[in-house]
């Protein structure tokens, strides 16, 4: 079996990941001059950032929050595209193509695909039930002492 590469696809990629390392290394060198033109200082009268007024229930609720939402970022791509790999196979008369193909063919797949749907179900339920979750972390920590 052979597979024909066009240039194209290889340019427009080499492409983007150039343009991307040359905004990165732009934004990076003229920082300053990038929050001049966007007025980001406008309305801060100081360079801190105060914690002192946060509690305990706060600060689990950040650190919740950020679990929550990085387990439902991170599994979202590879679940998407494991159900579309599930779905093509299922309903197209001819299957996957031979680039699909091995997407999708071995237990270990179904088995990744299982894990990042439980880690989506899994940040989904901390992020809606937040308040609750703090509140029995913090008694429990309090309970612990």
């Amino acid at each position: 079996m052979t597979y024909e590469l066009a240039i194209w696809p290889i340019l427009i990629i080499l492409g983007s990941a150039l343009l991307m390392i040359l905004l990165f290394v732009f934004l990076l060198r003229n920082s300053d001059t990038v929050i001049d033109v966007l007025k980001l200082d406008k309305g801060f009268d100081d360079d801190r950032i105060e914690f002192g007024n946060l509690g305990s229930l706060e600060i689990v609720k950040i650190a919740l929050i950020f679990i929550g939402g990085f387990m439902i970022l991170d599994p979202l791509p590879e679940f998407l595209h494991y159900c579309y790999l599930g779905f093509k196979k299922e309903i197209s008369a001819t299957g996957l193509s031979p680039f699909e193909a091995p997407g999708l063919s071995e237990f270990w797949d179904y088995f990744r695909w299982f894990v990042s749907g439980v880690n989506l179900l899994v940040g989904y339920l901390i992020l809606s039930n937040l308040g609750r979750l703090a509140s029995f972390l913090v008694n429990l920590k309090a309970k612990q002492e």
